[in-house]
């Protein structure tokens, strides 16, 4: 059996440091030099109003109703910002944080993985992901919602790798992130609490360890109740593709109304007993057959720009961060139990009606931990001066190999992965702004939950508070 490890503060400390100055980096450059280069325009607001509306729920106005698909914590950053400087600066502000997040929990998913060498490639390597990249753009709770399953997958590895009580607390707290984020984190919060129960059975008192891994999901499951109101849409419903291929002409008699989903998951406000229930929901879905014109065109073009190219580089980077944690046990579990929801996440899009920016954010910076790990542990291994002792990176190499990683993904050297390769294609814009702008004609129209929100955009223009030009200027 495995001792548990003690805890280090000196590394700590310094991974601390270096987590920040990376954070603050890739915002820098993706905020100020690459979202141009990766979108068609400067903003993307989908599904504007339910998020301004959030905002003034969580704000001045608890009347105005929430919209019941939402996690109210991932709202509570923009909601405190909104109330001094306006609707657009607060969800401007909770996707630059999100970003920061993002950026060092890159890091620190790599470094406790792999090592220092793998942190620094895997932030390099997340310049090359549109979604990433587009991060402090997309003004939603969708990056914030990513940072919470970043920083999840952080606490989980640590409690893998490292198996001591904290590090088993960090991954307990990490699950409940995930489960916090959306009630779809579900989907990571199954195959991480499998990976942590590994390292429990392995830990010498296995009863202590399993106490500070649950500790911390009871928490999120008291925070849930709160997150989570009365009525929220359940992990089975949003999940459920039956309606989705009827809008689209499906005959199937399996996909026929009235779709019963056999049990209705949220965390917080449904007990773990009815997981059961839940797997058996996911298997069916699994069984249904597409109709024959599903995905729509739309769909397939945007697949074959936006999903194609990266699928290979899931497969190569998985297989040889696998293959090179062989002798590593930890690490291998580590990885392929972290990053497996991310890989989920990214093939279930391939067969969406919709493909969005906004969707693959909280995919893709699972591809940039492989990669990470990958060539860490590649570069690591290599004979010199500069090897570090026994696994672990030596700091003049990961600096290297980071700043080279990052002069392919900024384009100073010319490769496939330069912002400007060929292949490439700019996201289209997905933008509810445009019906509830300050400057937007014939508001009158809007339903009244629109124009909630628009009266509030008009009171922050008069305010003086941000508000995005309706077009580029």
């Amino acid at each position: 059996m495995a001792e548990m490890e003690p805890l280090r503060l000196r590394p700590i400390l310094i991974d601390g440091l270096i987590a920040l100055v990376t954070g603050l980096g890739f915002l820098w450059l993706v905020d100020g030099r690459l979202t141009r280069v990766h979108m068609l325009d400067p903003w993307n607001t989908a599904d504007m109003v339910d998020y301004c509306n959030a905002l003034l729920h969580l704000g001045s106005d608890p009347d105005v109703p929430w919209s019941m698909k939402r996690s109210r914590i991932t709202g509570l950053l923009g909601a405190a910002v909104a109330g001094e400087a306006g609707i657009m600066q607060g969800l401007r502000t909770s996707s630059l944080m999100a970003t920061v997040l993002i950026g060092s929990g890159l890091y620190l998913w790599g470094r406790v993985a792999s090592g220092r060498t793998a942190g620094l490639i895997a932030v390099a390597v997340a310049l090359a992901f549109s979604p990433l990249v587009l991060l402090p753009r997309i003004l939603t709770l969708y990056p914030m919602v990513a940072a919470f399953l970043v920083l999840g997958a952080v606490g989980v590895t640590a409690g893998i790798v490292r198996r001591s009580p904290w590090a088993l607390g960090l991954a307990g707290a990490g699950i409940g992130l995930a489960l916090l984020a959306d009630v779809r984190g579900l989907v990571w919060a199954v195959p991480w609490m499998a990976g942590a129960l590994v390292a429990v059975w392995c830990c010498t008192n296995r009863m202590r360890a399993l106490g500070w891994l649950m500790a911390p999901l009871l928490v999120s499951f008291v925070v849930a109740r709160w997150s989570f109101p009365e009525g929220a849409v359940s992990f089975e419903k949003q999940l459920d593709v039956r309606p989705l291929y009827l809008i689209y002409g499906s005959e199937d008699p399996a996909h026929q109304a009235p779709h019963d989903t056999g049990g209705d998951f949220v965390w917080g406000r449904s007990g773990p007993w009815r997981l059961p229930e839940t797997g058996w929901f996911v298997l069916r879905q699994l069984s249904l057959k597409r109709p024959d014109n599903f995905p729509p065109d739309v769909s397939r073009f945007i697949s074959e720009d936006h999903l194609s190219p990266f699928v290979p580089i899931w497969i190569g980077a998985g297989l040889l961060a696998l293959g090179g944690a062989v002798r590593r046990p930890r690490t291998a579990l580590a990885v392929a139990a972290t990053a497996a929801p991310f890989a989920i996440a990214f093939h279930g899009q391939q067969g969406m009606a919709e493909i969005r920016v906004r969707f693959l954010c909280q995919a893709m910076p699972g591809l940039a931990l492989l990669v990470g790990v990958a060539l860490g542990q590649l570069i690591d291994m290599l004979p010199g001066p500069l090897k570090g002792r026994e696994t672990r990176s030596h700091p003049v190499r990961a600096v290297l190999a980071g700043g080279l990683v990052l002069a392919v993904t900024l384009g100073e050297i010319s490769t496939p992965a330069s912002p400007w390769a060929r292949w490439r294609r700019p996201w289209p814009v997905v933008g509810e702004l445009v019906q509830v702008h300050p400057d937007a004609k014939r508001k009158e129209q809007l339903s009244e939950r629109k124009q909630i929100c628009a009266k509030t955009l008009e009171q922050d223009e008069a305010a003086g508070h941000w508000i995005p030009p309706l077009r580029r200027r």
